[in-house]
């Protein structure tokens, strides 16, 4: 009985080493649209987007924003002119290292941009850096 306690406790110990870190999102937003600006008309997030989101003028880029909800980072927002909607999502989640199999702790960012307003638009999302434990950059755009 004492041996099964003490592998279950050991065994507790081994997959609690190594914390996670945070998973922090940077993206800017360029509205590639020429002769109007863009607004945002949704927002569904774990936690507040730093600085909030905000109108985009024509042909220009957004400030940087920053979100970190620990090992999961998930946001998805709108972004809307006229007929035209762009939806993007970004997400980092966290798979914790394996040490039965030897696998280490991993990150897989994730990052979609869809057209869904009654015009077409061009929306993109691009993993565009890298960082330590689980902070990606993204460039993402409205045409």
């Amino acid at each position: 009985m004492k041996s099964s306690t003490l592998f279950a406790s050991l065994s507790v110990a081994v997959l609690g080493m190594g914390s996670a870190q945070a998973a922090t999102l940077t993206f800017t937003v360029q509205n590639k649209i020429t002769t109007s600006s863009i607004s945002n008309t949704f927002t569904n997030t774990c936690t507040p987007i730093i600085p909030s989101l905000g109108t985009v003028l024509a042909n220009s880029t957004s400030v940087t924003h920053q979100l970190d909800c620990g090992t999961s980072t998930a946001v998805a927002f709108r972004y809307a002119s006229g007929t035209k909607t762009c939806t993007f999502n970004l997400s980092s989640i966290y798979t914790p290292p394996d040490p039965f199999l030897g696998t280490p702790a991993s990150w897989t960012p994730n990052g979609t941009a869809t057209s869904n307003g009654s015009t077409f638009a061009t929306c993109k999302a691009t993993l565009t850096g890298i960082g330590a434990s689980g902070s990606y950059t993204w460039a993402l755009s409205m045409q």
